[in-house]
């Protein structure tokens, strides 16, 4: 992730804008200063958008499934290319590419559904205090004056605004303990974003990428920033269930549902305050101890 690249007081919606270069070809800009590691988030966020400006406009997405293949560097310009595989009568289907340096670096397939009723219900369901109620960062990192420097560093390059429930699975490492695989967490863009479905999917596509692998850390009282462990996202999957304002506090709910052989699995639900299911996440993720344990 880079973060001294982000201006803190930048919308997402604009950090993820794209230059329309042919009919299914995009470009996103470049980031000033030093190369460094781009951010999934951004990458995914990206394609979204790509894939849904080349879909039927009456088609909201409904889903993407996404790899992270080579390492961005937030110098280089990143291209998306976007393959039209089908439109049919309900649904389209996009297939991206986001492309360094003649070097595919992630890929994405993307489907697109005409709204329509159905039968429906959700099992998710809202169980925490509202974002009002729930501590500040420096109550949760109280006492760890470098947990709290970097996770301000982190919300303040990125624009949003947090909290936590329960302290995180960073909150528990810092002092040395194990924590549960759940982890709660309240988010919302700190700068508006605008009303179309589109853009608002495409900033939670970003928004989803953040601290999801790190529920798969708790058990272990491990964070992923600890210098003794390799950590890169493999895939990340959403499924958009309900439109959402992601600069309205919305709540990911996520689970570590598994880890071993170097990998980790992370489950999120994403609620919104009247605690209407919104979208599904999956991340799997590379968490690799660089020395043995």
């Amino acid at each position: 992730m880079t973060l001294e690249a982000v201006r803190p007081a930048e919308s997402i919606a604009d950090r993820i804008g794209l230059e329309r270069l042919e009919e299914f070809r995009f470009r996103g800009r470049i980031h000033a200063g030093a190369p460094q590691r781009s951010y999934g988030g951004e990458v995914a966020g990206q394609a979204v958008l790509a894939a849904g400006l080349t879909a039927p406009t009456d088609r909201p997405i409904h889903s993407a499934q996404t790899y992270f293949l080579l390492p961005g560097d937030t110098t280089v310009p990143t291209d998306f290319v976007v393959e039209p595989v089908r439109d049919g009568g309900s649904f389209s289907t996009r297939r991206v590419e986001a492309v360094q340096n003649d070097r595919v670096i992630f890929t994405m397939l993307a489907s697109f559904h005409r709204p329509e009723d159905g039968l429906a219900h959700q099992i998710a369901a809202l169980d925490t205090p509202a974002p009002e109620e729930v501590p500040d960062i420096a109550e949760v990192f109280a006492g760890h004056p470098a947990a709290l420097q970097w996770t301000s560093h982190f919300l303040d390059a990125l624009g949003i605004d947090a909290r936590f429930p329960d302290p995180p699975a960073r909150a528990h490492a810092m002092r040395g303990e194990a924590s549960s695989p759940r982890q709660r967490v309240w988010l919302r863009t700190r700068q508006p974003v605008p009303d179309a479905g589109l853009e608002q999917a495409a900033c939670l596509m970003y928004l989803s990428d953040l601290l999801l692998l790190s529920a798969t850390t708790g058990p272990h009282g491990d964070a992923l920033e600890h210098v003794d462990l390799q950590v890169a996202t493999i895939n990340h999957s959403i499924w958009f269930h309900a439109p959402i304002r992601v600069d309205e506090w919305f709540l990911h709910d996520q689970y570590g549902r598994w880890s071993g052989g170097g990998r980790g699995l992370a489950h999120g639900e994403v609620l919104d305050q009247s605690g209407r299911l919104c979208a599904t996440t999956m991340q799997e993720g590379l968490i690799r101890p660089r020395r043995p344990r």
